[in-house]
């Protein structure tokens, strides 16, 4: 293979990694379904949401007003999903392979971080 080919063939490799990994493949209105994962399109009655390599999967989902969010621990570490301003809710700390459902009651847009990684990053938004 030319050194042309090869570069147009890894680039190719890339772009498509990168949208599979942005979710440009699927219709937000879909990502909503029951035990879905809620995502930012329609609004679900519940959603799950899974802590690993540091990170919430998927970082923002979005449910009825009194849907429920689930969130399970994959990682080693302990985490919490937490209201950054203390006045929302609180998982508590999610052991390894624990999980911590929360019922929303109340619409708003709720960003959530880890109280012992607080780099990371979660939005519920409630219809």
């Amino acid at each position: 293979m030319r050194a042309r080919d090869w570069k147009r063939s890894v680039a190719a490799a890339l772009a498509a990694a990168a949208l599979v990994a942005a979710g440009c493949g699927g219709d937000d209105e879909d990502a909503g379904g029951a035990g879905g994962s809620g995502g930012k399109g329609k609004a679900s009655p519940s959603a799950k949401v899974q802590i690993a390599s540091f990170k919430y999967a998927p970082p923002t989902v979005t449910v009825k007003r009194g849907g429920t969010v689930t969130w399970t621990n994959e990682d080693k570490a302990q985490h919490t999903a937490t209201v950054k301003d203390g006045t929302g809710f609180d998982t508590g700390t999610l052991e390894t392979g624990k999980s911590k459902p929360v019922t929303f009651d109340k619409a708003g847009t709720f960003a959530c971080i880890c109280e012992f990684h607080p780099f990371m990053k979660g939005t519920v938004v409630v219809h």
